[in-house]
């Protein structure tokens, strides 16, 4: 057994603390590098499409790695995974500071990848783990409030260090944070033997990797290739043949990468497919708003980065109510309430203009971050209390897959939605009118569109059904 209790509701938060830092570290690191990007582009004198590659290898390395090291966690135990992650990760990311070159930097920032994919694969499991199905979602509500906080500090803080110190601080912040980490994790996570009778699947993780790194390939670059482009259709076309390669192996191994059979669990299914679209819609409306403030409303990148900080506070303060509200009522009612909400948000961001205010911005984020606040975390708290104990790293694998592949679902519909509007409202409107208008037009378009998945994510998170033990 790979997971026992950690024995007490103390204990547990020791754990939690121990992966918190880790989920943190994470997190941080997303939101903390993008801001550096223009810096980093000057410094190596390479142009927007080179550098966008230290986002992207980051990105497919550690969204083609999930499922593997759910599993290998279910096998190999999940404190080994863990940490062994977390060294990788601080490892790396300090060693990308160091980085002479864009080419050096890309391939680190993958490996940085690899220890993220462990971090994330498994933290959520190690929770579970940790605390009965009576505290899960208190527990889970906590451990969301370390995303909130990394989101909401990564760009004011990366603003910083590139104005005052140098981009490569960015990176060099990885040392001592894990400094700290690695050896707390090492000392208060539980030590958990080999998953008894539990056997790793190679061709499985080979095939599943495959899969996703077409997938999450085609879509970070089909924007720019072209969406009908020949490499992209090739892209999409050897994801489904993988796909279907994964499936039929799997149907048929004895002990497969990820059990299929989890998706006939209503919660399982329902609460993954309402995560997929919820990230589709927040990243939709995240990624899109900095244009928004920036070109459409003239803003500092600065002045949009704090514009924009409100959104992840509210997620920061309300997830941990909802989680432990989640352990007295059940997740369904929140979770979907909490989507309707963002949904609601997300069509107030379009009654924006170029003249609005940061207070009519301001209070339009909060709404959705409320919203994404009541979802994450008795979503999570279904999820995973869904399935046999035996299979926390394959959900926990699964919860990870679903937030990054919808993430870049989010940002390659949001371009592809911004760039065919654009010029359609460019002919529609007269020919004196600025440009910003046709943008922001083009932007509301977008955020109807995410407001309208988020609606999906509703009806997906109502059939979930509920938890066994909950009361509503």
């Amino acid at each position: 057994m790979t997971s026992p209790r950690t024995g007490g509701a103390g204990r547990g938060w020791v754990v939690l603390s121990a992966v918190s830092v880790g989920t943190f570290m994470a997190t941080l690191n997303t939101s903390i590098v993008n801001i550096s990007l223009p810096v980093i582009a000057g410094d190596f004198g390479v142009g927007v499409s080179e550098v966008e590659w230290v986002v992207i290898s980051y990105l497919l390395a550690t969204g083609t790695l999930l499922l593997t090291f759910g599993r290998l966690g279910e096998v190999a135990g999940y404190r080994r995974v863990y940490l062994a992650g977390l060294a990788v990760f601080a490892a790396a990311g300090a060693l990308c500071g160091l980085s002479g070159g864009l080419g050096s930097m890309v391939l680190l920032r993958a490996l940085q990848g690899v220890g993220a994919a462990a971090v994330q694969a498994v933290g959520p499991a190690i929770v579970t783990a940790a605390f009965p199905p009576s505290r899960l979602g208190r527990a889970l509500g906590v451990n969301a409030m370390s995303v909130s906080f990394g989101l909401a500090l990564g760009p004011t803080l990366g603003g910083l260090v590139a104005e005052w110190l140098s981009w490569r601080w960015i990176f060099f912040l990885n040392l001592p944070l894990g400094l700290v980490g690695l050896p707390w994790s090492w000392r208060v996570l539980p030590r958990c033997g080999r998953g008894e009778g539990q056997r790793f699947d190679p061709a499985g993780a080979l095939l599943a990797g495959g899969m996703l790194l077409c997938l999450l390939l085609a879509l970070a670059e089909g924007g720019g290739w072209g969406w009908l482009s020949p490499l992209t259709l090739g892209l999409f076309a050897a994801a489904a043949a993988l796909a279907a390669a994964f499936v039929l192996a799997e149907l048929r191994s004895p002990q497969p990468l990820f059990d299929l059979r989890l998706f006939a669990i209503r919660a399982f299914s329902a609460g993954n497919a309402s995560l997929l679209v919820t990230f589709v819609a927040l990243l939709s409306a995240t990624f899109l708003m900095p244009f928004f403030l920036q070109r459409g409303q003239g803003l500092s990148a600065l002045q949009a980065g704090l514009l924009m900080t409100p959104l992840s506070l509210t997620t920061l303060v309300v997830s941990p109510f909802s989680g432990a509200l989640s352990d007295r009522i059940g997740s369904r009612l929140l979770a979907s309430s909490g989507l309707a909400c963002a949904a609601l948000g997300l069509l107030l961001l379009t009654r924006l203009d170029a003249g609005s205010g940061g207070l009519d911005v301001v209070w339009r984020l909060v709404v959705i971050g409320f919203g994404m606040g009541l979802f994450n975390s008795p979503n999570q708290s279904s999820i995973l209390g869904s399935v046999p104990r035996l299979r926390l790293g394959t959900a926990s694998g699964m919860i990870a897959q679903m937030r990054i592949t919808g993430q870049m679902l989010g940002v390659a519909a949001s371009s592809a939605i911004l760039a065919s509007r654009l010029q359609h409202h460019l002919r529609e409107l007269p020919p004196e009118a600025p440009r910003r208008e046709a943008l922001i037009l083009s932007i509301h378009d977008a955020f109807y569109f995410a407001a309208a998945v988020c609606v999906l994510g509703v009806a997906a998170s109502l059939v979930r059904g509920r938890r066994p033990g909950a009361k509503g």
